[in-house]
């Protein structure tokens, strides 16, 4: 029996309390473009990936088995330098929970900060060193 392959990532599935809190933020502050799908599903895409949003106890089906606001770790390599991230985030009045540090990423070691989106899902932001 052979095995699956996985090629990437295409999508991953965010249970949010709030759609448009969450894609404001998600557009507004980390730069990514809000999407209307199958008429009324909303989605952010960047690069070449998106995530589909889902309304909290209102969820699409197939969904998980316990969809739950505020239970993600998502890091996001971001364009440009961390300075520049902390000085953007700071416009926004965004808190930032720890400040550049080495990490380990699927590529190599990263530069990384750390906030938290409306839902309270930690967001890693990562350049590659």
């Amino acid at each position: 029996m052979g095995i699956v392959n996985i090629s990437h990532l295409d999508h991953l599935v965010l249970t949010v309390r709030d759609i448009e809190t969450s894609c404001k933020f998600y557009t507004e502050v980390l730069g990514m473009q809000e999407i209307t799908f199958q008429e009324t599903r909303k989605a952010l895409l960047f690069g070449n990936q998106k995530i589909n949003l889902h309304q909290y106890q209102n969820e699409f089906e197939p969904k998980a088995q316990l969809p739950t606001p505020g239970s993600l770790d998502l890091c996001f390599i971001i364009k440009g330098t961390i300075v520049e991230a902390i000085a953007h985030l700071e416009k926004h009045q965004i808190p930032i929970l720890q400040l550049p540090s080495e990490k380990t990423g699927a590529m190599g070691k990263l530069t990384s900060i750390y906030i938290r989106d409306p839902d309270d899902n930690l967001i890693e932001l990562s350049v590659y060193q």
